[in-house]
């Protein structure tokens, strides 16, 4: 039997405490970990915590303050549009040259509900909003895959010859109309490692998310998911897992949390080298491009006058 890979999940005050130390952040960039959830309680219905941080923004202090450690950002749509997700996605998976990706979930325990009717992304007060469900997360995710692909990383061709420094008639318009409308594209080029993994987070069989031809979920993590959540201080799951989050509770210390790590890594979980990019430690194939029939976002580019 196949040895299941171990993660770790952490809470918002384990951000604060691994991000203020230079020992723990030397300890975990090279524990040989699948990747981290940064800011876990966000999405699996835990309360708020009294001090938390953002996830992306501790994923860009990891990103680089790091070399090897991999990591999940957390992100609803109850608090964030689906193009600022986008972006910020985007922006840190160039920081960590691929080392991260997205988790994304229904509801964020730290954001403000928006209108009644449309809770989801109308909590920043900057109108619009849609229903706070499962096809609204999904959807949001369906949008952050096309996003992020929709500026192709090698169409920066950078030709000193004729002066063309883009291939800008294959940026492409996403054409979103779901529980979002986005015409796009992102104003950020697709990582040279290519799009990001995106995993959902599941706690029951109601919490599994929808599917499409196009589906861009490639990780499901808690009960009903194929790498379950332990507590820190729980045996693993007896049956087969493709791996486990180790996640801490706030009353134990990032310390306790790699100190498990270390054992659990030394008696029966596969370790994984430090490094490298997120899909490529877990062994996922990257996903399809766009269409080809999709939506030109610019003519095509002429050879400089000048040259």
């Amino acid at each position: 039997m196949t040895k299941p890979y171990l993660a770790l999940g952490l809470a918002g005050p384990h951000l604060i405490e691994l991000t203020a130390s230079r020992a723990l952040l030397s300890r975990w960039d090279r524990l040989p970990v699948a990747f981290s959830v940064l800011g876990i309680d966000r999405v699996d219905g835990s309360a708020p915590a009294p001090v938390t941080l953002t996830s992306s923004a501790a994923g860009a202090t990891l990103a680089g303050a790091t070399n090897y450690g991999r990591f999940l950002i957390t992100a609803t749509p109850q608090r964030d549009h689906p193009y600022n997700v986008a972006r910020r996605v985007a922006s840190l998976a160039h920081l960590s040259h691929g080392r991260s990706g997205l988790l994304i979930g229904v509801r964020d325990a730290y954001a403000p509900e928006g209108p009644k009717e449309a809770p989801a992304w109308g909590g920043a007060g900057l109108g619009g909003g849609a229903p706070l469900t499962a096809q609204t997360a999904y959807d949001a995710a369906l949008a952050v895959r096309a996003l992020e692909q929709s500026w192709p990383h090698d169409s920066i061709i950078g030709n000193r010859e004729t002066g063309i420094l883009v291939e800008s008639n294959r940026i492409v318009h996403v054409d979103i109309n779901n529980s979002f409308s986005i015409a796009g594209p992102l104003n950020a080029p697709e990582p040279s490692t290519g799009a990001s993994v995106i995993a959902w987070y599941a706690a029951t069989a109601a919490d599994i998310p929808p599917a499409s031809a196009n589906d861009p979920i490639e990780l499901v993590l808690g009960a009903s998911g194929s790498v379950p959540i332990v507590a820190l201080g729980q045996e693993p799951p007896p049956h087969a897992v493709a791996g486990v989050v180790l996640r801490a509770g706030l009353e134990q210390s990032v310390g306790d949390l790699l100190d498990t790590a270390e054992r659990w890594l030394a008696v029966g979980f596969a370790p994984i080298a430090p490094g490298g990019s997120l899909r490529t430690a877990l062994n996922l194939t990257a996903p399809a491009p766009l269409p080809s029939t999709a939506r030109a976002a610019f003519p095509l580019p002429q050879p400089h006058v000048s040259l």
